[in-house]
């Protein structure tokens, strides 16, 4: 649960490098980027073919997605850019990306609960509710009252939707209301000696705490303002993972994907680095731009953290 910590170091990164002068072209955004992208994120990715093309259990009932799926998922990608809709390709994959992190972050949270025996009907729901409440809520804020495409890097833009401020303030007001609610119940089973489940509420002061860091407290480039979002995350993913892998493949083989994942992540990375920097070679990079819609699609089908 610590990774959440990543968050932090990569702001810190990223303020270091424009304090240092690399911010006059964009060289600190795209320092930070890499070193995410590269370093953490996707290795994360890469790893998701350990369960999904390592695994012949998994691969045998999921034989369709895993190969024509995968090969569909790559050329409707490229296909849907060159048709003129890469942008919007981007700024959908984003919103898809945020909801995926979302939707592990709630998985990991049941996960917490089942280990702690904590099933309480009440707790359910005002842990779903605190904790939708707030995600949701948190990114509706990034996207409040925008007046154009937001720029990803250089001259490339996505046209993110445009949130009424009226209905982001709502969500914030909401929130407010759901987190005293929800303060007034853990007081509630604290006197009354009832379970507290400490690392479940640590884990949701993390997943929280890191959302409103990234969506309220700070405005950053958005490939910065991705690499905040998502390296708890990602760090979340590869530690489960290495659990599964251990369990299901034998623990000679964690070392080995570990390696193959960081390889994986450094030349992927470069490559986008490159379609960033000139976009005139950025069809590079829609191979794997599209396994990453491919790897929150399958994600979905292929994990039930509460169980798994």
């Amino acid at each position: 649960m610590a990774s959440c910590t990543l968050t932090w170091a990569f702001l810190g990164l990223y303020h270091l490098l424009c304090h240092l002068g690399f911010e006059v072209r964009g060289e600190s955004v795209l320092i930070t980027y890499f070193v995410f992208t590269a370093l953490f994120d996707h290795p994360h990715i890469f790893q998701t073919f350990s369960r999904t093309h390592a695994d012949p259990v998994e691969f045998e009932r999921h034989r369709h997605l895993h190969t024509w799926g995968l090969a569909a998922f790559v050329l409707g990608g490229i296909a849907i850019a060159a048709l003129g809709f890469l942008r919007q390709l981007i700024a959908a994959a984003s919103l898809y990306g945020s909801w995926h992190i979302i939707r592990q972050h709630w998985g990991l949270l049941r996960a917490y609960k089942a280990v702690n025996e904590d099933h309480n009907r009440l707790d359910h729901y005002l842990d779903s509710t605190l904790f939708y409440v707030g995600m949701v809520g948190f990114l509706l804020n990034d996207y409040r009252g925008s007046d154009g495409p937001t720029t990803i890097y250089g001259s490339l833009t996505a046209p993110f939707p445009s949130v009424p401020p009226w209905l982001s303030s709502a969500a914030g007001w909401l929130f407010v209301v759901v987190a005293v609610l929800y303060g007034a119940r853990q007081v509630q089973l604290w006197r009354r000696g009832g379970p507290v489940v400490v690392p479940k509420l640590l884990f949701l002061g993390a997943a929280l705490g890191t959302h409103g860091l990234v969506f309220y407290l700070t405005a950053t480039p958005f490939l910065v303002a991705e690499a905040l979002e998502t390296v708890y995350h990602n760090v979340q993913y590869q530690g489960w993972i290495r659990h599964y892998q251990r369990r299901t493949l034998g623990a000679h083989v964690v070392r080995r994907w570990a390696w193959m994942a960081l390889a994986y992540g450094v030349v992927v990375g470069s490559v986008e680095v490159v379609g960033l920097t000139d976009q005139a070679l950025s069809w590079l990079f829609l191979p794997f731009f599209m396994v990453v819609i491919y790897h929150y699609y399958v994600d979905g089908k292929i994990w039930r953290l509460g169980s798994d």
